[in-house]
C-alpha cells in the first residue's frame, strides 16, 4: 500500500493536488484537496487504509471522488471538472460550509459507511453558459453578469427559447440553479426553490423598471441576454470563482449536474443550512450584506481591499465588518502573507 500524488490541476492561484484511492478491485476513488489542505488528504488516505483501502495511482478511471474543502474549494473544483464521478464532499477541520457533507471530526465513521455501501447518491442540477458563441463555463449556484465595475448599470435584451421577454436597464442579472436560489439570487429577491424542481431563475438585479420581477422557467428552455450595453465591459460570474468577460451576448442552458454522495439528511439538507445563514444576514445593513457576500465571492481581505471591491469608504466597510463580527459571521485573523496587517474571512474558513 502506498500514497502517492500524482499532479495538480492549476486555475489563476488555485491548485488542485489529486491522488487516488482503489478499494480491493472494484472501487476506484479520488481524493481531491486544495494545496494548502495536502496533510489532510495524506491523512486521509492513512485513514482509508486502515479500512482496507488500498492508495494507488491513476485519475482517469475513478467510481467515486472525495473531495476536502470550504465551499469556495468545492465550488473551484467543479468548475475544473466538466463530469465529475460521484462526489463525497468533506469540510476541513472547525469548518462548517453549505455544500460539504461530512465533517473531519467524523471522517473514520463516514469512511465506513461509505465502504459498506451505506450512502445515497444525490444529483444536483448545474447551469451552463456559451458566451459570444465561443467560451463556456457551468456552474452549480449561479452565473451573475454584471459591469466589471460596481454601481455602473447595463442595459440588455432577456430571451426566452428565442421569444425577447423583455429589454431592460438594471445593475446586472442573474441565472440560477434551485440550489442557487438560496444563494446570490435569493439576495437579489429571487424565490426559494426546491432541489428537486427542475427550473432555472433569471433574476434582474435592482432593474429601473419596478415592473420586472424575478421568473422561473424549465430547465429545458434556453435563456439568453442580448444587445448588451454599458459604459464598462461586461463579466459573467461563475460561482464567484470563475469570471469571463461577455462582448455581445450569453446563452443559458441546464449542464450536467454534480452527484453528490450523501451519508445524511434529504433533499432540502444544503437549502434549510444556507438559510439559517441569510436569516441571520437578513436583519444587518446593507453594508455589511454587500461586505459578507464579497467575503464570501472573493475570500479574505483587508479593510482596504474591501474598499477597492465594495467601493465604499473604509469607514463603512469598517462598520460593516464589526457588525459581523459581534454577529460571529465573519472573524479577524493575521494576514499569513503579510503579519503586520489584519484580514478579515467568514468564520471558520481556514
Amino acid at each position: 500500500m502506498y500514497a502517492r500524488i500524482t499532479g495538480f490541476v492549476s486555475r489563476g492561484r488555485d491548485c488542485i493536488h489529486d491522488c487516488v484511492l482503489e478499494r480491493w478491485a472494484s472501487t476506484r476513488a479520488c481524493i481531491i484537496a486544495p494545496e494548502r489542505l495536502m496533510r489532510l488528504a495524506e491523512e486521509l488516505s492513512s485513514r482509508c487504509e486502515t479500512l482496507g483501502i488500498d492508495v494507488t495511482r491513476g485519475v482517469g478511471s475513478c467510481d467515486i471522488a472525495i473531495a476536502i474543502g470550504t465551499d469556495r474549494d468545492i465550488l473551484h473544483l467543479l468548475q475544473s471538472l466538466e463530469n465529475p464521478p460521484p462526489t463525497l464532499t468533506i469540510a476541513p477541520p472547525g469548518y462548517t460550509g453549505y455544500l460539504t457533507h461530512a465533517y473531519w471530526e467524523a471522517i473514520d465513521d463516514v469512511l465506513a459507511r461509505v465502504v459498506k455501501g451505506k450512502y445515497s447518491v444525490r444529483e444536483i442540477a448545474r447551469v451552463h453558459a456559451v458566451i459570444d458563441g465561443k467560451r463556456e463555463v457551468s456552474a452549480l449556484n449561479e452565473i451573475a453578469v454584471f459591469p466589471q465595475r460596481s454601481a455602473i448599470t447595463m442595459e440588455y435584451t432577456l430571451k426566452i427559447d428565442g421569444e425577447p421577454l423583455w429589454r431592460d436597464v438594471a445593475d446586472g442579472v442573474i441565472v440560477s440553479t434551485p440550489l442557487g436560489s438560496t444563494a446570490y439570487a435569493l439576495s437579489a429577491g429571487g424565490p426559494i426553490i426546491l432541489l428537486n424542481a427542475e427550473v432555472l431563475e433569471v433574476v434582474p438585479v435592482n432593474s429601473t423598471e419596478p415592473s420586472r420581477r424575478p421568473i422561473v422557467v424549465p430547465r429545458t428552455s434556453t435563456i439568453s441576454i442580448e444587445d448588451i450595453a454599458s459604459r464598462y465591459p461586461i463579466e459573467a460570474i461563475a460561482d464567484g470563482v470563475t469570471r469571463m468577460r461577455v462582448d455581445e451576448r450569453i446563452e443559458f442552458r441546464s449542464g450536467v449536474p454534480v452527484r453528490f454522495i450523501e451519508v445524511e439528511g434529504g433533499a432540502t439538507y444544503i437549502a434549510k443550512r444556507k438559510l439559517g445563514t441569510y436569516k441571520e444576514l437578513q436583519s444587518l445593513p446593507p453594508s455589511a450584506k454587500f461586505v459578507y457576500k464579497m467575503l464570501e465571492l472573493e475570500g479574505p481581505m483587508s479593510v482596504r481591499d474591501l474598499a477597492a471591491k465594495t467601493l465604499l469608504p473604509e469607514r463603512t466597510v469598517r462598520y460593516a465588518l464589526n457588525i459581523l463580527l459581534d454577529k460571529g459571521l465573519v472573524e479577524k485573523v493575521v494576514d499569513p502573507r503579510d503579519p503586520r496587517r489584519h484580514i478579515y474571512r467568514i468564520k471558520g474558513v481556514p
